[in-house]
């Protein structure tokens, strides 16, 4: 669990705050003030992490602890030292022969040489062909931009080995507070982090770097506060969903639209309106163009599938007049999933966002007629929430994709500035952005989502929480938590399918 104490209220039941890497520092430094020494710091931190080594491979007994100019190689210095005291053979290795320079960090150096830890010039060629665990205490969290030099080729020989890693504080390569990898990076199986858990190990890509993640607690005291860069939301989270009241009629439950569907993307609608069903609302209407009606029909029968406007080919503005009618009798709408790209369908869309004043969910084709003009979207004063992927979010954002995915929090941000609303970037380590606030990663997901469909089941879930009263970042990030613990249910592995994770729902909604 998290050690550092956040300022600002937990948004969801279970929230955990994520802090960037100077806040993390500034709470060293108000412990080191309060007089805790810098060097009691270090090694109550380094002696943690070699327990919880020690308790990770029971049946390790070799490590080549690699030790950098820093603090961090500080901490692999305590680490080596409680290592060879439990009977392990450690080695420590020092990139370019270069011993830890900062005060602290050399007194732990002087501790290790004492100990008869002898530390040696890191050999590029006996790393990579090592198979001892590896301890990365190479550069820690203050570190900005990709490894070079020495380090940079020590970093190359680890991924080289193959062998397991476990990295301090933060795998070297990965930015602390972004997850940014720009170069040469480590991929650790077990982080061990110190005071406090951050962004840049629990978003992607720096996420899929740092294995599993441990936070110690290094004796910062309990009443230093740091402020949040984001939250962390897990399983828990679901429990903020409300539940139906015994008195409850299906309006009551939650009445939800979903404006989708054109010729050959009639299973976008379906996935939609089923997946909103199975998420607990109590009524859902389709409204769809005349030619896809009877297929979204039969698939679920408990949807009101309405034939809107007279164009087989797709849905267009002659569709409002019925789409308005049914609007009346929901609390949310669902916009996008497989409405097509026809010119016509973009008026459509874009007459639905100005007028119809209830929570809205926009998704798939609904972002692609809105690419040109997301700032349309601020004169709404109803809840909204949009729901790219990285391919949607670079096109709404006039980016390239690879820089949406080298900088999610940055893109997450910009979206949620751009439109005024809720923005939902997802991916591994899903992000949930709202203008001002503090942004949400979402702890969970499973590669079981990475299917066609998924992102309607979303839309789907979404879009029923909104209708069941939550205001949109919950709604957003609940119905996220609750979407990818269905994958994780429906227990298929690669051969998941979106049907599969709406099936599941009902279990996912109760564990």
């Amino acid at each position: 669990m998290p050690i550092a104490r956040a300022h600002g209220p937990v948004p969801l039941p279970g929230a955990r705050p994520l802090f960037n890497a100077a806040a993390l520092r500034e709470a060293d430094a108000r412990a080191i003030a309060g007089g805790i020494s810098g060097d009691a710091l270090m090694e109550r931190a380094g002696f943690l992490a070699a327990r919880e080594i020690l308790e990770s491979y029971p049946a390790g007994s070799r490590a080549l602890v690699l030790v950098g100019p820093g603090n961090n190689g500080g901490d692999g210095m305590v680490v080596a030292r409680y290592l060879a005291e439990s009977g392990w053979d450690v080695c420590v290795a020092l990139p370019g022969g270069r011993r830890p320079g900062t005060p602290d960090a050399l007194v732990m150096t002087e501790r290790a040489e004492a100990a008869g830890l002898v530390p040696v010039e890191a050999d590029t060629a006996a790393i990579a062909a090592s198979d001892a665990i590896v301890i990365d205490a190479l550069l820690g969290t203050g570190t900005v931009g990709a490894p070079h030099g020495a380090i940079a080729d020590v970093v190359d020989a680890v991924v080289a080995s193959g062998a397991p890693v476990v990295a301090l504080d933060i795998p070297t390569g990965v930015d602390a507070d972004t997850g940014t990898v720009q170069g040469a990076a480590v991929r650790a199986e077990l982080t061990i982090t110190f005071g406090g858990d951050m962004p840049g190990l629990r978003v992607a890509p720096g996420r899929t770097h740092t294995g599993r993640v441990t936070v110690v607690d290094i004796g910062v005291p309990r009443d230093i506060r740091c402020g949040e860069a984001a939250w962390l939301v897990g399983d828990d989270a679901v429990r903020a969903i409300p539940r139906r009241a015994a008195g409850d009629d299906k309006y009551a439950a939650g009445g939800v639209l979903i404006v989708a569907g054109a010729p050959g993307l009639s299973g976008a609608a379906r996935l939609a309106t089923r997946a909103a069903l199975r998420a607990g609302a109590g009524i859902v209407i389709a409204c769809v163009p005349p030619s896809v009606r009877a297929e979204v029909s039969a698939w679920t029968p408990e949807v009101m599938v309405m034939r809107a406007g007279s164009d087989d080919a797709g849905l267009g503005t002659d569709a409002r007049t019925e789409i308005d009618q049914q609007i009346a009798r929901v609390a949310a709408v669902g916009v996008g999933p497989g409405l097509g790209r026809e010119e016509r369908t973009t008026q459509l869309v874009r007459s639905l966002v100005n007028d119809v004043d209830r929570p809205m969910v926009i998704d798939a084709d609904g972002l692609w007629h809105l690419a040109d003009d997301l700032a349309a979207l601020r004169n709404r004063s109803a809840v909204t929430v949009i729901t790219p992927h990285a391919g949607e979010a670079a096109r709404l954002l006039g980016i390239d994709r690879i820089e949406v995915e080298a900088g999610r929090l940055a893109a997450a941000a910009a979206l949620a500035e751009r439109s005024g609303h809720v923005a939902l970037l997802k991916g591994p380590g899903t992000i949930i952005a709202v203008p001002d606030e503090v942004p949400i990663v979402l702890e969970g997901g499973t590669p079981a989502l990475a299917t066609a469909g998924s992102g309607d089941v979303l839309t789907g879930i979404i879009t029923a929480l909104l209708a069941r009263g939550m205001n949109g970042r919950d709604a957003a990030a609940a119905g996220a938590v609750l979407h990818a613990r269905a994958g994780v249910l429906a227990g298929r592995g690669e051969g998941t399918i979106a049907s599969d994770i709406i099936e599941s729902l009902p279990e996912a909604h109760a564990t």
